[in-house]
């Protein structure tokens, strides 16, 4: 069932103020009408520079009137005086004055304050009144070069760039193009596939589903990935662009990374696809609302044209774990044996200083265990793991940056559960396309075993992420877990914990674990 946990996603006391500088829409789908429901439903604060009156319904748009500098100046310096924005989504610039007039005002208002801006370059209304066909590229560079993240779909991509798009490698040229004319990032809707566009898809060795599927392609200097999802059948589609800028300036302005902000707006868009309902005679507007947790609704992330595949091709999963229960991570064997003894359901061996007579010690843990009938998951070391024919691989972000989809793919068909690490929207969607046998989020609080560069999630955050995933996948947490947190950390509905320092020692490590399963039974 979904469910709505909007106000644990955005604490209901901040609310950040997001500016819209778009046109009005009188029918209500597009423009600052869409943008305004997208910021309510987001918990923002929307305010408003109206860079154009339309008349518009379903059908057409009748009738355009852009506003003159003098009143957009005044809309401008009233919200600065008193309603600055920790975000700006901007839309429908009517005329290459409008243009020029804001990339001026931006430039100088981001030396006075950080502030994130998304452009959607609404170029075709879907009614298909057109706009900017003036516009050449000395006259949108200045505006590129003043914002954070620049949103077209295919058709406003080609017209961008010029580049005539027909594959998924024409995608990441434009992309590239734009970058290089000043963009700090961009995001290239593929929501109409290439068919659709009247284009022949050339690339479709690299993706047998492109009828199916709907890839978004994201980029900056510091990464670049593609988001997929199933495309829904919905001729209820009016404001898309409208609403995923907005939701991604929505997602920035409650201080979500960038790729974070993407994942999660995403997610918002796709619901408010399937949200929609038909008004009018022609196509209807997409419906936003707060965020709810369906799972169809989850994008599938993947970081080269190489690895797309199909998330709902179960035969690419890997096996599901079974009960994780209470999960140890261990570095010997003493400790391991001990465990055992005591109770513990789930093992992981992580030994990063590989000591000794490392692979007899490895072969030894891995019998021990099976002898127990103890699942034992091994950290990192996958190909040992796959040559003593373990029971699973444990992979963090940095482990999955160095293996290849080709040796997980082996990995999976040699029947080894994999479990992954998260830290962030942006890996947990990565993850969820691979289709791992369980999810480990964290850190939950400030652990005592290590110190680590991530942000702590709290137990808001883990709630949603169980809402989110934990349907799909076994779950388990960790960080900074105590006997006193425990019944909390249950409470979110999480299944599974996953401890170091608590059962470093064997007389609080029982009484950890008697603990544990007395709660869990209480939480079943």
């Amino acid at each position: 069932m979904a469910t709505s946990l909007t106000n644990q996603e955005f604490p209901i006391s901040s609310r950040p103020i997001v500016w819209s500088i778009a046109a009005s829409d009188s029918g209500g789908g597009a423009g600052i009408q869409a943008d305004l429901n997208t910021l309510h439903s987001l918990q923002c604060h929307g305010c408003t520079i109206i860079t154009a009156i339309t008349a518009q319904n379903s059908i057409s748009v009748e009738k355009i009137h852009p506003l003159s500098a003098v009143d957009l100046a005044a809309q401008w310096q009233a919200l600065e005086k008193d309603l600055a924005p920790k975000a700006i989504k901007i839309g429908l610039l009517p005329e290459p004055s409008t243009l020029r007039w804001l990339a001026r005002h931006l430039a100088e208002l981001r030396t006075k304050q950080d502030v994130f801006c998304v452009w959607d370059p609404v170029l075709k209304a879907s009614t298909g009144a057109r706009f900017l066909d003036a516009f050449d590229h000395g006259e949108i560079d200045p505006l590129l070069q003043c914002i954070d993240l620049i949103t077209p779909n295919l058709n406003e991509a080609e017209l961008l760039t010029k580049i005539k798009i027909q594959s998924f490698v024409d995608i990441e040229r434009a992309a590239q193009q734009l970058l290089d004319r000043g963009a700090k990032a961009v995001l290239i809707k593929g929501g109409h596939s290439f068919s659709e566009a009247g284009q022949e898809n050339n690339d479709k060795s690299n993706d047998s589903n492109h009828d199916s599927t709907c890839r978004d392609y994201f980029s900056s200097r510091k990464q670049s990935f593609w988001l997929s999802h199933k495309r829904q059948n919905q001729p209820n589609n009016h404001g898309t662009g409208c609403t995923l800028a907005s939701a991604i300036a929505s997602f920035s302005a409650h201080n979500h990374s960038l790729s974070d902000s993407i994942v999660l707006a995403n997610r918002f868009i796709q619901q408010s696809l399937r949200l929609a309902l038909s008004q009018g005679q022609g196509a209807g507007p997409v419906w936003q609302a707060p965020l709810e947790n369906y799972s169809n609704d989850l994008a599938i992330l993947n970081k080269s044209l190489s690895d797309f595949v199909d998330a709902t091709d179960r035969d690419k999963a890997f096996p599901p774990s079974d009960d994780l229960g209470l999960y140890a991570i261990v570095d010997n064997l003493d400790d391991l044996q001990r465990l055992i003894k005591q109770g513990i359901d789930t093992l992981q061996w992580r030994d990063k200083n590989k000591s000794g007579n490392y692979q007899t010690t490895l072969l030894n843990a891995i019998e021990l265990c099976k002898e127990s009938n103890v699942p034992l998951y091994i950290n990192d070391d996958w190909q040992l793991a796959r040559e003593f024919n373990a029971y699973g691989i444990h992979l963090g972000q940095e482990d999955l940056e160095r293996i290849t989809q080709e040796d997980l793919n082996r990995l999976q068909k040699h029947g080894l559960r994999l479990g992954i690490s998260c830290h962030n929207e942006t890996e947990l969607a990565y993850a969820h396309s691979l289709q791992p046998s369980y999810l480990a989020f964290g850190p939950v609080f400030s652990p005592n075993s290590k110190i680590v560069n991530h942000e702590t999630l709290g137990l808001n955050k883990l709630k949603l992420w169980q809402a989110r995933y934990g349907e799909l996948y076994p779950t388990t947490c960790i960080g900074g877990i105590d006997l006193k947190s425990l019944p909390d950390v249950l409470a979110t509905g999480i299944q599974s914990v996953a401890v170091i320092s608590a059962l470093s020692d064997a007389r609080h490590s029982q009484a950890f674990i008697n603990f544990f399963h007395q709660q869990s039974r209480n939480n079943p």
